[in-house]
């Protein structure tokens, strides 16, 4: 066996003792060695990690609330907006259409003898 395969029986151990095999592999190899100490440090780091930060019992209830209500701010911010877009592009069409005058209104504005200049001399200024 090689050393990666003796270090991975050794993470895959959940007991106290190692197995035989990989006890003996540990007593020859250093560099095994070494692995498996930082392996328990860390181990045990994590252990009292885990004992020291409890979750809060109701963490989970909270999470599950919050992803069950689909709190979508940029969602409830497009629909507290929706009517007053709306009013605002009404409005806006609203005055464009009645602000624009009318072919009848044009005539009565335009002179009556030179018409064709007339238009085209105002629409570039």
């Amino acid at each position: 066996m090689t050393c990666d395969e003796y270090r991975d029986k050794l993470l895959a151990w959940e007991g106290i003792e190692p197995p035989p095999p990989v006890r003996a592999h540990l007593e020859s190899c250093t560099s095994c060695a070494a692995f498996a100490r930082r392996f328990e440090t860390a181990r045990e780091a994590l252990r009292d990690h885990r004992a020291e930060h409890q979750p809060d019992p109701y963490f989970a209830r909270r999470v599950s609330a919050l992803a069950a209500g689909g709190s979508d701010p940029l969602g409830w911010a497009a629909m507290k907006l929706l009517p007053v877009t709306l009013t605002l592009v009404l409005a806006m069409s609203a005055w464009c259409w009645l602000a624009t005058p009318g072919p009848s209104e044009l005539f009565e504005q335009a002179p009556t003898e030179d018409l064709l200049g007339w238009a085209l001399e105002e629409s570039g200024s």
